[in-house]
Parts: C-alpha cells; sequence; structure tokens
C-alpha cells in the first residue's frame, strides 16, 4: 500500500463504452491489514491477482467478515470454482452472499502500479454468476453503477466452463512451445509479442481444438440433466461481448487476431545468454492449468467426454512448471493434483453439477464428504 497514490486513475481506450478518457478518485483507505478493511465492508471484489491466490485471500478475510449484516464477497473472474473454493475456505461461517463476474469486465492493464490502470476494451454485456443463477440477493443492482455495463444473470457453472483465459492462454502457447526442451533460448525475432493479434497458425489449430472438446463437455453435462441454453463456442462468446470490436468475424480465429480489444496484451518473455525464453513463472502457467484445463478434465472424464487437446496441454504445461496432476495412464490423481480445482475430489458428482449445485447438500458439506 505504500506504493499506492493517494489518487488513482483509470485511462479509458474505449470510447464507444464510456465517452471519457480518463477516471479518478481518491480511495477511502488503502490498506494490505484485512482487519482494517474487511469489517467495514458491505461488497467484497477479489479483482487483480490470479485466481490461484484466491484461497490464501478469502482464509484472510475469514476471520474479519462481518456477523451483524449480509456481506457480498466476489471475485472477477468467476472461474476456477470460485462458489466450491469460497464455501470451502468460509464454511458458511457468517451470513455471505457469492457472486463473480463470468468475464474479466474490461480488457486492461497498468500503466502504472498503484497509480494508473488502463482500460483497453470493455465488455458490451457481462454475465453475473451467483447461486442458483438467478441473483436472489440482487448483487446486480449495487454492481451496475460500478461497472457500467450490461449485466445478466448466469450460475457458477457455466462460469467455470466459459471460455475465458484456460480456453486461449494455454493451447496458444501450446502451439508456440511444444517442442521446446525447457531450456534453450530462442531468437526473439522469431517470436510473436502480441499472445493474441499475432496468434501463429499452430497455435490457431491448437486454440480451435480446444474450443471444440470445451463444448463437448457442456453439451455432456447438458445431456445429464443441466438446464443451460446457451452457446458454449469461442465465437459466439467473443462475439457477445467484442462484436463492435472484433474487424474480421468470420471465424473463431479471426476474432481474435482482430479483436481490438485483445491487441495490446503480450507474451512475457525474459532474456537469457543466446535470447529469450518464456516466463514460466506466470498466471499463463501456473493458474490456467490447475484452476481451468484440471478442471475441465475432471467434468470431462464424468461426463465420459475424450479430450485429447486438453490432455495434451495438461501434460506439456505440468512439465514446465514441474508438477504431476494428470498421469499417462489419464487419471488426475497426480502427485500433485490437490493443488487443482477438482470437483470429483472436492465431493461433487455429476447429478450434483447439473442440479446447479442447489438441489444437493451445500457445497461446504459435500466438500468435507
Amino acid at each position: 500500500p505504500e506504493q499506492w497514490s493517494d489518487e488513482v486513475e483509470v485511462m479509458n481506450d474505449d470510447l464507444a463504452w464510456l465517452p471519457m478518457t480518463k477516471m479518478s478518485c481518491k480511495p477511502h483507505l488503502i490498506t494490505s491489514d484485512p482487519a482494517k478493511c474487511i469489517p467495514h465492508s458491505d461488497i467484497i471484489f477479489i479483482a487483480g491477482v490470479p485466481i490461484h491466490h484466491n484461497p490464501a485471500l478469502l482464509q484472510q478475510m475469514k476471520p474479519h467478515l462481518p456477523t451483524n449484516k449480509k456481506v457480498y464477497i466476489g471475485s472477477v473472474c468467476a472461474y476456477g470454482g470460485f462458489d466450491w473454493v469460497a464455501h470451502r475456505e468460509l464454511d458458511h461461517c457468517c451470513d455471505y452472499s457469492l457472486f463473480g463476474t463470468q468475464l474479466i469486465p474490461w480488457c486492461c492493464g497498468t500503466l502504472e502500479y498503484g497509480k494508473t490502470g488502463l482500460i483497453i476494451g470493455a465488455k458490451r454485456m457481462l454475465r453475473i454468476a451467483t447461486e442458483g443463477g438467478d441473483d436472489k440477493d440482487g448483487i446486480k443492482d449495487l454492481l451496475r453503477p460500478i461497472l457500467r455495463q450490461n449485466l445478466v444473470d448466469t450460475d457458477f457453472l457455466a462460469s467455470a466452463l466459459w471460455p475465458n483465459n484456460p480456453s486461449l492462454h494455454p493451447p496458444i502457447l501450446y502451439g508456440l512451445f511444444k517442442d521446446w526442451d525447457g531450456k534453450s533460448p530462442f531468437d526473439p525475432k522469431d517470436l510473436p509479442v502480441a499472445i493474441y493479434g499475432e496468434m501463429t497458425d499452430s497455435s490457431a489449430e491448437a486454440t480451435c481444438a480446444l474450443d471444440v472438446e470445451l463444448v463437448a463437455i457442456t453439451d455432456g453435462l447438458k445431456a445429464a440433466g443441466w438446464g443451460n441454453k446457451d452457446d458454449f463456442t469461442f465465437k459466439t462468446c467473443v462475439c457477445e461481448n467484442y462484436l463492435d470490436q472484433i474487424t474480421d468475424s468470420t471465424d473463431t480465429v479471426t476474432c481474435i487476431r482482430t479483436n481490438l480489444a485483445f491487441a495490446k496484451h503480450k507474451i512475457p518473455y525474459q532474456q537469457v545468454e543466446g535470447g529469450v525464453v518464456p516466463v514460466i513463472a506466470h498466471k499463463f502457467f501456473e493458474t490456467d492449468l490447475p484452476f481451468g484445463l484440471v478442471t475441465f478434465k475432471d467434468i470431462a472424464l464424468m461426463c465420459n467426454v475424450a479430450t485429447p487437446m486438453i490432455d495434451a496441454i495438461i501434460l506439456w504445461n505440468q512439465k514446465l512448471i514441474e508438477k504431476e496432476y494428470l498421469t499417462e495412464a489419464g487419471t488426475l490423481d497426480g502427485a500433485n493434483i490437490d493443488e487443482c480445482i477438482v470437483p470429483s475430489r472436492m465431493g461433487f458428482d455429476l447429478d450434483y453439477l447439473t442440479s446447479g449445485g442447489v438441489s444437493a447438500e451445500p457445497a461446504a458439506k459435500k466438500m468435507k464428504a
């Protein structure tokens, strides 16, 4: 917090969303001490950190949550089983209501830490996940003046499976580095800089293959009784949010490459002797796998859906980060599997998932089973 400015500002590139180039405010309190801010909070929004930190953040806030009122606790974004993780860590310790944005509200970044942020492109419609998917506690009405977007309802399972970071970063990087030995440097002239705008044909092939498998998983859930009616194809999802910012909507690949909201996102590299290598200690490798692809794989196993591309990416990625989640035999019982969000290991079965998690035991009890 000592690195933060008393006044924070956000520069806005997306004038079609909001016709102002800068927004600023002076926060009432900037602190790293949960005891100073959590007890007074009405809405707690976990944002700006990779979601694999959510368990630790929830543990930190638990002792300080107010017990004299309902408190809303949410995440940007809600993938990675946010509701399952929150109930596991908080164990219904007070009157809280969970929510999350299905996607990040904006493609955004940091210009100067603690002082200036940047909005590159805003979603034109944003789904808000709540338990049961019907927003019984009215969080959307509270968020509308904050987010300034069209907010609609969804549930947490849809958010866990919606095309998001795990649908993009892992296959794009797999297409680039699947044959890399993890050590040898690259000539930077041979590598793309923009992760989306310069997506290679190999990365595009892997991304489209994963897209097909993810849709097959959602179709498997629907066949088993899940009432969700959404179209989970990546092209449909990205056009839903960014159609007026996509210059070529011919297919999935062109939607990614020509999305102006995606244009400024880069692949992180580090200099080494002889060239550059991708930064492995990064959310692209450390978050999207255990909180994304492994979750997809577990649900695919429940639905008996084959996922050869997801399997290949997991086996490749886990080797780079020196973990074992998926075994060569195709089972999710590797040495480090407890680091992942695996619904079957949390006590959830297919009946629970397809019911929306509201017709069976509370999530906290299921996780202790």
